[in-house]
């Protein structure tokens, strides 16, 4: 079973698995989900599909 509560504190690695973990949660319904997005984006690790960026 699938813990889907939030933790104290996240590494950003375990953000990753998180993540992956978490592949067919939706970020919006899933507490793990979505703190281990926002850390990412915090982190500069991801960019959400809504904001402009360039492509390399």
């Amino acid at each position: 079973m699938t813990n889907h509560s939030e933790l104290p504190v996240m590494t950003i690695e375990y953000a990753h698995e998180t993540m992956q973990r978490h592949l067919d949660c939706q970020a919006s319904m899933c507490p793990v989900k979505a703190q281990a997005k926002k850390r990412l984006i915090d982190a500069g690790r991801l960019v959400p599909a809504d904001v402009p960026h360039q492509g390399f």
